[in-house]
């Protein structure tokens, strides 16, 4: 790949990142993307802050290339953004600016436009928000021809591997139950965040659990993430709350999920705690065995893993399309303060995707 490749994807990278857009304040970008292409005749569907380029024209399978625009809230040192010897920094280079940059570059491609498949340019808004507020579901609503795609690839950061589904994630409220007293005469009272420590010792020693799904190790994970009172500071409070998170592998339902969360909580919890799941977001299949999926584990070098996290693979694997990740950022650079892109992943990452896409449905290839 050549350096005007790369020099060519820096700057658009710099471009993207120096756009501020955290969640709920993606506007501007939206309508830079839709003003970039409604200058280059593209056709361009906006619902809401995200945008959807291109159509499909012909009977060719249609690829979706698919990227967040919201960023979480910089740190004074992420922005502006900045080339600093082999790396690209600032907020959003890794999570997921630099896939956004290539999806456009391979978009722009007219030779790549030309070949085996028809490429579609998804880029939406609300992905680092809560599940609700994520507007890639309202798009595919609004847009459902874009339900029939063959296949989707979400540019996350993925270490340049492609990972293929998504692990399931269960939020839920667990309280325990105490009674109030002044804090003057607390054996009046029961205290309910003393009576919670079992419960969180119990689940801090709990272990992750090893699952082989289409060949792949994905590890179901149970973390406490936050915990409260509602009580004055002078008062044994009578409630304690504690948010569980609960990350499940794609072989098993959300229902499937939220039983075993309950039933694990009743084990280890004394009675009178009670569970309300308050957020869900559903896993996705890994696909390894579909065509496309397979020939583009090839075209990235057969560097091949699960995904052990939630992505919006579940979101298009919910609407009928496979779909993987796939991008050049760095997982654990995601949400780092001077979060960072190594500028030696972007061209490499470009090539990956456009050796696929050149290639996807050649060699006797079937897509059904």
């Amino acid at each position: 790949m050549s350096a005007a490749v790369t020099e060519r994807l820096v700057d658009l990278l710099v471009e993207l990142v120096d756009m501020p857009c955290v969640t709920g304040d993606e506007e501007r970008i939206a309508c830079w993307l839709a003003d970039r292409y409604d200058a280059r005749d593209e056709p361009v569907r906006r619902v809401g802050n995200s945008v959807v380029v291109g159509e499909a024209v012909d009977e060719r399978p249609v690829v979706l290339l698919v990227g967040h625009t919201d960023v979480v809230p910089p740190t004074d040192g992420d922005l502006p953004a900045r080339v600093q010897g082999d790396r690209v920094i600032g907020r959003g280079t890794s999570d997921m600016k630099a896939g956004l940059a290539v999806a456009m570059d391979l978009f722009e491609d007219d030779a790549l436009r030309d070949g085996p498949v028809q490429l579609q340019l998804i880029a939406y808004a609300g992905e680092e928000g809560p599940h609700e507020g994520n507007e890639l579901a309202p798009l595919l609503e609004a847009r459902p021809e874009l339900c029939d795609a063959a296949l989707g690839i979400v540019l996350e950061p993925t270490d340049l591997e492609v990972q293929l589904g998504c692990m399931g994630g269960l939020h839920a409220h667990v309280v325990v139950p105490g009674r109030a007293a002044h804090s003057a005469r607390p054996w009046l009272g029961v205290n309910a965040l003393t009576a919670a420590a079992p419960l969180l010792a119990a689940l801090d020693r709990r272990q992750p659990v090893d699952r082989q799904v289409d060949h792949l190790g994905f590890r179901d994970v149970v973390t406490a993430t936050r915990a409260w009172t509602d009580n004055a500071h002078n008062v044994v409070p009578d409630r304690f709350t504690i948010n569980v998170n609960y990350r499940f592998a794609p072989d098993r339902t959300l229902a499937d999920a939220e039983a075993e969360l309950r039933a694990m909580v009743t084990e280890l919890a004394d009675a009178g705690v009670t569970v309300d799941i308050v957020d869900r977001a559903p896993p996705a299949p890994p696909h390894r065995d579909h065509v496309l999926v397979r020939r583009m584990i090839a075209a990235a070098g057969g560097r091949v893993t699960a995904k052990q996290a939630w992505t919006d693979v579940a979101r298009l694997a919910a609407v009928g399309v496979p779909a993987l990740n796939y991008g050049p950022g760095l997982t654990g650079q995601a949400h780092q303060a001077g979060e960072y892109v190594p500028v030696g992943n972007l061209a490499p990452a470009r090539g990956a995707l456009a050796e696929f896409i050149a290639t996807a449905t050649g060699d006797g290839a079937h897509v059904v």
